[in-house]
């Protein structure tokens, strides 16, 4: 099992909620940006994107031992979920792989602060007994919305190709779609063979399901489970991302509420720290922000930096 669905203590002590922090009455303390204070205090809840989970649990470990007296409660559910548990105060921070601008209103995204803190790199992956080894966006944006249904059709030998999707409310699954499918939907007559949860699931049927393809953060590659495909000739690697050569990315957002709590701040400044973007980021399979040569805004267009 991934990593990432393992029960860890951060993720029990999510299942109380916010409420049950409040009735504890941990007392937080101070707000805003004066959050790093070592007398900070309480539980920060953190859900949403399961994506870069990993990133935050190890971010999560260290941080808890320079300040014992909080709790990083950690949980997936998407990057909806994390929007949306942030926006109606569920949570102090909202993990996502999309804008928030992309999931909420105008008005109520702007009340909230993004912090990027890092990139992701996601690609295609497959069964490894399907012998494709490189498809173009076009042959992705064929699979993905059910007009190529056999992998005879793409180079590959012939058999059905099984279509393993992540739920409605994914950031993974909007940021592929985003740059597979350039805003084409499939037709509601299109069913994958499965939606899965998370990007742990995931990892676990593509390897029981022949025929399968789905797609991963890089994160999550791993030759002995399945295999990545390139794209258009062009391999999924950091170095592709940061060159604006591999075009399935997307930035890592931890959004909170404008007046965050000093506990919270405390953990966002820590995410923001050498400590993290200049050695975990890189160790748990992300890019630092820094090393981009290229930028997206909310709209998805990709500029020069």
């Amino acid at each position: 099992m991934s990593k990432l669905d393992s029960l860890s203590r951060r993720q029990f002590l999510a299942g109380f909620g916010a409420s049950a922090v409040a009735v504890a009455g941990l007392g937080l303390v101070g707000c805003g940006g004066s959050g790093s204070s070592a007398s900070s205090s309480g539980t920060v809840n953190c859900s949403g994107a399961t994506s870069f989970q990993g990133l935050v649990e190890a971010a999560a470990l260290e941080f808890e031992n320079e300040y014992p007296d909080v709790t990083v409660a950690i949980t997936g559910g998407g990057s909806g979920q994390g929007l949306s548990d942030v926006k109606d105060g569920k949570a102090q921070i909202g993990r996502s792989d999309v804008f928030a601008e992309e999931k909420l209103d105008a008005d109520t995204a702007a009340n909230l602060v993004d912090n990027t803190v890092a990139v992701v790199g996601m690609g295609p992956i497959v069964n490894p007994k399907v012998d494709v080894d490189d498809l173009t966006l076009e042959q992705l944006k064929g699979i993905f919305t059910g007009t190529i249904t056999d992998w005879s059709e793409v180079g590959g030998t012939a058999g059905k190709i099984q279509v393993i999707e992540r739920k409605a409310g994914s950031g993974t699954r909007a940021t592929f779609e985003a740059a597979v499918l350039a805003g084409e939907k499939a037709p509601d007559t299109f069913a994958p063979v499965a939606e899965e949860e998370s990007s742990g699931t995931v990892v676990e049927k593509i390897q029981t399901t022949e025929g399968s393809i789905s797609y991963l953060a890089f994160s999550y590659f791993d030759d002995a489970k399945f295999r990545a495909l390139k794209v258009a000739g062009v391999a999924p690697t950091a170095e592709n991302v940061c060159s604006g050569d591999f075009t399935i990315w997307a930035y890592e957002h931890m959004y909170t509420a404008k007046d965050a709590d000093a506990a919270t701040q405390a953990f966002i400044d820590y995410m923001m720290s050498d400590a993290v973007q200049g050695k975990l980021v890189e160790e748990e399979g992300f890019i630092p922000v820094s090393d981009m040569k290229v930028k997206k805004d909310a709209d998805g267009t990709v500029s020069s930096k």
